[in-house]
Order: structure tokens, then C-alpha cells, then sequence
């Protein structure tokens, strides 16, 4: 029986991607900021839930050296995310050190202390949920947009530094997905006609944008196709149609079509 580590379960697409790998047989480490506030996962016999805050390096090597010593880990799946909507000149300091500690830092704290274990198995799988704006600067999406071109990097990086060791390095790239991800706003006078431009291509039918349950089964997809040399996976049919138009168009050619 394979064992995935989850960061970031208790809503979403990590709990959707929890309950899919439990169903499927698998071992679930389910890690959450309050896990004494989770009912549903708890009635699965394959999963362990442990509390994990990405922002608290200490609380992260006490909760992965508990995991490791426990159980033997083949997927680490980085879901654990802060959103935020803002003019760029509005973003105070305390949202961007939020945003950076939780979307990158955290997952970069994550990722370091999986990485000698992996090495030492010779195997291991790193799956990492970025995102659409992590392929495409968008208006108003402010230092999230810098987190998620990080992580892209930092991820593609790693594709190559640990490939010698049989490690994967994989992303997960959705787009709107309805979930209860809270994105914080701060008003933006002037950009009405802007944000309903750019809602309006990314959610054209809000009545049926992608499930976390969707996403999940792409993840089961990433995680088991046994593709080595596939780093990005991209879900949703809007965020597949707009990122294989950038691959069509070009970066400058992609902007002047946004």
C-alpha cells in the first residue's frame, strides 16, 4: 500500500484529493493548521491526521519526523495556500509576508525536509498545487502572482536537481475551482470593467466551474501514470484552453490577445 502526505486537507481540493487516495486504498497523511476541527476524515481507517502550519518551521520538522518514523511516505503533495486580490501600490506588509510565507516559504519549509528521506529511498514523488497564474501574470492578482511564479520556478528547478536521485517533481495547475478558498480583497476603484473582463475569461459559466473532486481525479492521474518525464499538469477546461493558447501564441503575442 503506497502512503501520500498531504499539506493543506481540511477543505478543498486537499480534502477531496484525501478522501480519493483513501478510497483507492492508499495510506493518508492529512495535515491541517486545526486538526482537532476535523469530523469527515476522521472516519477513514487509512488516514492519519496530524497538524501541520506551514508558516511554523517548528511545528514542521516535529510533525514530518513524527510521519517518517511512522509510516514510509512515496507522495509529498504541496496544497497549503493564501489568496489575495489587490491593487499593487494597496498591498500592505503584513499581507505579503502572509502570502509569501504560506504559498512559498511553506512550501519550500515543506519540501526541504522531504527531500533527504526521498534521496536516501531513491524514489519519491514531490507534487506541488500551483497555479493559472503561475503560467500568466493577470491584473490585481499582486504578490500572489509572485508566489505562484516562484513555486512554478522553484518547482521546475527541482525537476532537474533531483531527477539523478529518481525523485519526480510534478505541479498541479488549476484555475477557478469552486472551493472555499478565500481570496482578500482591498477596494479597486477604477477597475471595474478590468476585473469583469477578466472574470468573464476565466469564468465564462460560474454555474459549473471545476469541483475539487475534479481535481482530485487529476491528481490520482499525476500521481499513478507512471510518466517520468511529465512535470505539468493542468486542470479545468477554461485554464487548459488558456494555457495551450499562451503555448500557441507565444508570451508577447498571448499578452496583446489577454
Amino acid at each position: 500500500m503506497s502512503t501520500i502526505f498531504i499539506v493543506g486537507s481540511s477543505s478543498g481540493i486537499g480534502k477531496a484529493t484525501a478522501k480519493l487516495f483513501a478510497e483507492k486504498g492508499w495510506t493518508v497523511i492529512a495535515t491541517m493548521r486545526s486538526p482537532e476541527k476535523e469530523t469527515e476524515l476522521t472516519s477513514y481507517q487509512n488516514v492519519f491526521i496530524y497538524p501541520l502550519d506551514v508558516t511554523k518551521p517548528e511545528q514542521i520538522s516535529k510533525t514530518v519526523s513524527t510521519v517518517l518514523e511512522k509510516h514510509e511516505v512515496d507522495v509529498l503533495f504541496n496544497n497549503a495556500g493564501y489568496g489575495m486580490k489587490s491593487r499593487f501600490e494597496d498591498m500592505t506588509e503584513e499581507t505579503m509576508q502572509k502570502s509569501l510565507n504560506t504559498n512559498l516559504l511553506g512550501m519550500i519549509r515543506v519540501t526541504q525536509k522531504f527531500i533527504p528521506y526521498f534521496k536516501k529511498k531513491k524514489s519519491g514523488l514531490i507534487l506541488t498545487t500551483t497555479s493559472l497564474v503561475g503560467e500568466m501574470g493577470l491584473a490585481l492578482d499582486g504578490i500572489y502572482a509572485a508566489d505562484k511564479w516562484a513555486v512554478t520556478g522553484v518547482c521546475e528547478m527541482l525537476y532537474h536537481e533531483l531527477a539523478p536521485f529518481g525523485i519526480q517533481v510534478k505541479i498541479i495547475v488549476p484555475g477557478v475551482v469552486k472551493t472555499g478558498f478565500k481570496m482578500e480583497a482591498s477596494a479597486m476603484p477604477g477597475f471595474d470593467q478590468l476585473l469583469k473582463n477578466q472574470t468573464e475569461m476565466l469564468m465564462p459559466d460560474t454555474d459549473n466551474l471545476e469541483s475539487p473532486e475534479e481535481v482530485a481525479q487529476d491528481i490520482y492521474k499525476a500521481v499513478t501514470d507512471n510518466d517520468r518525464d511529465r512535470m505539468c499538469y493542468v486542470t479545468g477546461k477554461i485554464t487548459k484552453e488558456l494555457y495551450e493558447k499562451r503555448q500557441e501564441l507565444g508570451d508577447e503575442a498571448f499578452r496583446k490577445y489577454i
